[in-house]
């Protein structure tokens, strides 16, 4: 088929007039969305749900996910048993990420608007099942599917310390209690989660470094094909 220089000079402005459509729009949405990063130093291949919705493993102690939608907490899993639960009180802002890492407790409060009375809760997380659990060397309970409830009284002195020991009485481990939780709350206590030696959340600014999502399908019609190469310029930007 034969095309003029008209014609060639008429495709060639509407491949312009695509990618000067395209390009903007592409490294918007680039910026719209916002990343956590799940530190984790135990073992990689770990699960990890937010908000009960699974996002991946863990891979080189870490994993990005897209703050699409928040979250409010995040559990890091082996096999279904759950071994950390983290509380997420910051939305990252456009290009922003935030780094979640594992600490020796996590205190989660009530909901808002909840009733509520001088009655708080520890949750131990233990790696084995069975094991009885002392406050102060008095017994509070067993470790089952990986955790034991315990609720105490907020207006009175914290206890101390617990003791986790095995059915015969051997003393496994002892470890000293975080402060109370609040009325209503619950901390949850980790005796095998290898902490961060740092605060359990930091916030870095918008950065290149991180994946974006999945470039819009280009416009059909002329130019289509100029318009894709343009995504795929545009890509790199934000891959990884």
């Amino acid at each position: 088929m034969y095309c003029s220089a008209g014609d060639a000079m008429r495709t060639a402005c509407l491949v312009c007039l695509l990618l000067a459509a395209v390009l903007p729009a592409a490294a918007a949405g680039a910026e719209e969305t916002g990343w956590y990063v799940v530190h984790w130093f135990n073992s990689d291949g770990m699960e990890v749900f937010f908000d009960g919705e699974y996002k991946g493993t863990i891979a080189d102690t870490e994993l990005v996910v897209a703050a699409d939608p928040p979250a409010r907490k995040y559990t890091v899993q082996k096999g279904g048993r759950v071994l950390y639960t983290g509380f997420i009180d910051r939305v990252p802002a456009a290009g922003e990420t935030v780094h979640l890492f594992p600490q020796r407790y996590q205190v989660e409060k009530p909901p808002s608007g909840a009733e509520v009375n001088e009655t708080g809760w520890y949750l131990i997380y233990r790696a084995n099942d069975g094991e009885s659990v002392y406050f102060d060397h008095e017994f509070v309970g067993i470790v089952e599917g990986g955790t034991l409830r315990v609720a105490v009284n907020t207006t009175l002195p914290p206890p101390e310390e617990f003791t986790c020991k095995k059915d015969d009485g051997w003393t496994l481990s002892r470890h000293e209690l975080p402060p109370l939780p609040p009325p209503g709350g619950t901390v949850h206590v980790y005796t095998s989660v290898q902490p961060a030696p740092h605060a359990s959340v930091q916030v870095t600014p918008g950065t290149s470094s991180l994946p974006a999502k999945a470039a819009p399908t280009p416009l059909p019609g002329p130019g289509a094909a100029g318009a894709a190469a343009g995504l795929r310029i545009a890509a790199p930007l934000r891959k990884r």
